[in-house]
C-alpha cells in the first residue's frame, strides 16, 4: 500500500521579531486539535528556541523522551550518530499531543551550520514518516543557505510578516530567492500582530504589489493574527497561546488558519530535495 503523503509546513520569516515561532507553535497545536498527528521541529539550527517558548527546559525534555528516540550529549556539540551512521533524534511530548523535535537538545550548535547538515536532517526525518501526518518547521530568520534549504524542502511555505513595512520588504527578498533558485511558486502569507483585519489585508496587498511582475509566484492570504495581550501573557508563562486560552481573538485566528491549511491537498513532490520523498525520486537527486 502506498504511504500517505505527508504535509510539511515551513513557517518562515526573513525578518526577526515578526512572531514566527509563536505562529509555528500555535499552528501546530491548532492542527493537532483537528486530529492530525503533528511533529513540531525546531529548524533554527544555530539558535533553537521552540523548547524555551514552550517552557520545556533541558531537564524536562530528557524526562519526556519517547522510548524510540535517544538524547546523547556530545562535547563537540554534534548530533550523536548510531551504528548505521544516521543521526539519532530527540522526540519529545509537547502540549496537546504535539511532539517536539529539537536538535538543540543534543548539545550546543556551532555558530556556522553547513548546508550538508540541513540536507542530512531532511533525509533522516524519514524515520518519523510512519508516526506523523503533519510536520511543522519553525525556521530561522534570514536567508542563510542552510535555512533556505530547509524551507524549500517543505510542501507548503508560510511566510510571516508584521505591520512593519520592513518585514514586507524582507519577505519579498525571501520569496524571490526561493522562486528563482529553488523554483518554489506557492507561498502562504500570515500577517501577525495586526491592529485590525484591514491592516493585515493592506500588508498582503503591498506584498502583491512588490511581486506583481513575477507572474509565476502565487501568493495566498491565510489571514491575520490580531495583537492580543493573551499572547504576551502566554509568552511570559513560557506556554503556547492555545494552552492558555483557546477562545481569545488570536486563538480563534490560529484555528481558522489551521483549518485552511488542513483542507489543502498535499502537493506532489517536485523532484528537488524534500522531506519524505518517495524512494524513486530520492535516487534521482
Amino acid at each position: 500500500m502506498a504511504q500517505a503523503k505527508k504535509r510539511v509546513i515551513a513557517v518562515s520569516g526573513c525578518k526577526g521579531g515578526v512572531g514566527k515561532t509563536v505562529v509555528a507553535v500555535n499552528l501546530a497545536l491548532a492542527m493537532a486539535k483537528l486530529g492530525q498527528r503533528v511533529v513540531l521541529m525546531d529548524g533554527n539550527l544555530s539558535v533553537p528556541d521552540v523548547e524555551f517558548t514552550l517552557g520545556m527546559n533541558e531537564e524536562g525534555l530528557k524526562e519526556q523522551l519517547s522510548s524510540d528516540f535517544i538524547f546523547s550529549s556530545s562535547a563537540e556539540g554534534e548530533f550523536a550518530t548510531s551504528s548505521s551512521g544516521h543521526q539519532q533524534k530527540g522526540l519529545l511530548d509537547g502540549p496537546s499531543g504535539v511532539r517536539v523535535f529539537t536538535p538543540a537538545a543534543q548539545g550546543d550548535w556551532k555558530d556556522s551550520i553547513q548546508i550538508i547538515q540541513a540536507v542530512e536532517l531532511i533525509q533522516d526525518m524519514d524515520d518519523l514518516a510512519s508516526d506523523l501526518d503533519t510536520l511543522i518547521i519553525d525556521t530561522a530568520p534570514g536567508l542563510a543557505p542552510d535555512n533556505v534549504t530547509l524551507i524549500q524542502a517543505a510542501t507548503e511555505v508560510v511566510v510571516v510578516v508584521s505591520q512593519e513595512d520592513v518585514s514586507v520588504i524582507d519577505a519579498v527578498r525571501q520569496i524571490r530567492l526561493l522562486y528563482r533558485v529553488f523554483n518554489v511558486h506557492q507561498f502562504y502569507i500570515v500577517v501577525n500582530l495586526v491592529s485590525s483585519r484591514r491592516g493585515g489585508a493592506k500588508q498582503f496587498e503591498k506584498l502583491q504589489e512588490y511581486l506583481k511582475d513575477d507572474k509565476q509566484i502565487v501568493l495566498s492570504y491565510l489571514g491575520a493574527i490580531p495583537h492580543d495581550k493573551t499572547v504576551s501573557e502566554a509568552i511570559l508563562q513560557q506556554s503556547a497561546l492555545l494552552t492558555v486560552s483557546n477562545d481569545c481573538r488570536a486563538a480563534r485566528a490560529f484555528h481558522r488558519i489551521g483549518h485552511q491549511l488542513a483542507k489543502l491537498p498535499v502537493p506532489e513532490p517536485k523532484g528537488r530535495i524534500e522531506f519524505f520523498l518517495p524512494g524513486r525520486i530520492k535516487e534521482r537527486i
